[in-house]
């Protein structure tokens, strides 16, 4: 089994669409849609730390060592407003929570997402406008409609550049004292006139 990072698989329980695999080692994350916020919860600070050369980009190792848990690296990268753990060098603090605070902080979001309702969503701009562009419905004027049935109906027998000539075809045209080059390629070709 994978490492569980625990800001996507608190946020399945969370947010899971399909709440019937609540239990289940699988689920749908909805990530449009927020997570949890450390503002909305007393936060209590363990301890600082400062990334040494072994450590750097490694937040797992860290999280690991913090927490006994690799998968808390997600709370420790978010809580730190890192989101590329490969962002982290030599130097760099980084602020520890307490595991308890990370704890209340996911069991505060589930709390208040239960009270509000999860299946409301109206109040998200995100979900308002995603539900407008999954529900709207475009027009297709009558004209567009004619020339894209044209278009299919009358397909050359190969799909070629527009400078070539179909298998077949008039290379070469005389017309009202014209000569034209590649009459049937691209529908138009070069006029010279005839002397």
């Amino acid at each position: 089994m994978g490492l569980l990072i625990d800001t996507l698989s608190k946020n399945k329980e969370i947010f899971n669409v399909n709440t019937a695999a609540d239990g289940s080692a699988y689920g749908v994350w909805d990530l449009t849609r927020s997570s949890v916020s450390y503002l909305q919860n007393n936060m209590e600070i363990d301890t600082l730390y400062i990334v040494t050369e072994y450590y750097q980009m490694r937040p797992d190792i860290i999280a690991s060592m913090k927490y006994g848990d690799a998968g808390k690296m997600g709370s420790l990268l978010k809580f730190n407003n890192i989101s590329n753990p490969f962002a982290i060098n030599t130097g760099a603090f980084l602020i520890v929570p307490t595991l308890s605070s990370i704890e209340d902080t996911f069991n505060l979001k589930k709390l208040i997402n239960q009270e509000s309702g999860t299946s409301n969503t109206n109040t998200n701009p995100n979900e308002v406008f995603k539900k407008n562009q999954e529900q709207k419905k475009f027009k297709v004027s009558e004209g567009r409609k004619n020339f894209l049935d044209a278009k299919v109906k009358n397909q050359p027998a190969l799909i070629i550049s527009p400078n070539i000539t179909q298998p077949n075809a008039k290379s070469i045209e005389k017309k009202n004292g014209y000569l034209i080059f590649a009459p049937d390629a691209g529908g138009g070709g070069a006029n010279l006139p005839v002397n």
